[in-house]
C-alpha cells in the first residue's frame, strides 16, 4: 500500500522495530483537536462532497419546475431570380437580408415526474444532512474522549514508573544486604520477581498510552501528519 515496488524491493525484507516505547508529554488543546477533526476526518470530507453533490441535484430539480423561456433569433440573406446564378448573385451582394426573432414560453401544469424527482431528492437531501450532522457529534465526543483517556494512561504511565523505580531500589538494598549477610537468596528472588511484575506493568502502561495517542490520531484524521509520512499522487 505504500510502494508501487514490493515485489521486487520489499518482498523478502524483514521489518524489526528499533528503539523504546516511550511516553511524551501529552500537548493536548480540545479545540484544537475538534477543529482539525472536523476538517480534516475522511469521513466528514466525503460526507460533506455527497451533501454538496445533492445539493447541485436539488438546485436543478427545483429548476425543472419552473416555466421555460427559450428566445430566438436568426439573421440571414436571401437570393432570387429566373437562373440560378441570378440568386447567387444576391447572396453575395448581400442586399436582400432578413431577420426574424422572437420568444416562446412553457408552463408546466402538472410535471409530475419533475415533482417527484424533487420531493425525492429533497428527502434524500435531509437525510444526508442529518448523518453528516450525527457523524460531527460523534467525531467531537470521540475526541473527547481520547483525550481524557491520554490523560489518564499518561497518568498510568508515570505510575508504574515509579513503581519500577520503587523496585530497582528495593532489589538494589535487598542485595547490598544480601552481601552484608542481613538478607536471604529466597527474599532476592522475590524482590526480583516483584521488579519483572513491575517492568511488565509500565511496558503495558507505555504501549496503552501510545494507542491512545494513535487513536486521537485517527479521530482527528491526522495520523499521516503525526507520522510525518507524505502521499503523492502520480
Amino acid at each position: 500500500m505504500i510502494t508501487d515496488a514490493y515485489s521486487s524491493e520489499w518482498a523478502n525484507v524483514t521489518l524489526e522495530p528499533v528503539g523504546k516505547l516511550t511516553a511524551p508529554v501529552p500537548v493536548l488543546n480540545l479545540q484544537d483537536s475538534w477543529a482539525k477533526g472536523l476538517a480534516q476526518r475522511p469521513e466528514l470530507l466525503q460526507a460533506k462532497l455527497d451533501v454538496e453533490r445533492l445539493g447541485i441535484q436539488l438546485k436543478y430539480d427545483k429548476n425543472q419546475l419552473l416555466p421555460e423561456l427559450d428566445v430566438f433569433g436568426t439573421y440571414d440573406y436571401n437570393g432570387s431570380g429566373k437562373e440560378f446564378s441570378g440568386a447567387l448573385c444576391d447572396l453575395q451582394g448581400t442586399d436582400r437580408p432578413f431577420y426574424t426573432y422572437g420568444g416562446r414560453i412553457s408552463v408546466p401544469l402538472s410535471n409530475l415526474k419533475a415533482r417527484s424527482n424533487y420531493k425525492a431528492d429533497k428527502a434524500n437531501m435531509q437525510q444526508v444532512v442529518l448523518a453528516l450532522k450525527q457523524l460531527e457529534q460523534n467525531t467531537l465526543i470521540l475526541i473527547d474522549n481520547d483525550i481524557g483517556t491520554i490523560r489518564a494512561n499518561y497518568d498510568q504511565v508515570q505510575a508504574t514508573r515509579a513503581a519500577r523505580e520503587y523496585e530497582e531500589a528495593a532489589l538494589d538494598a535487598e542485595q547490598k544486604k544480601l552481601e552484608s549477610g542481613k538478607s536471604t537468596t529466597y527474599t532476592v528472588l522475590q524482590v526480583q520477581r516483584d521488579l519483572t511484575t513491575a517492568r511488565g506493568n509500565e511496558i503495558q502502561a507505555l504501549d496503552t498510552y501510545n494507542k491512545s495517542l494513535t487513536q486521537l490520531s485517527l479521530h482527528e484524521g491526522s495520523t499521516l501528519d503525526r507520522l510525518q509520512i507524505r502521499l503523492e499522487k502520480r
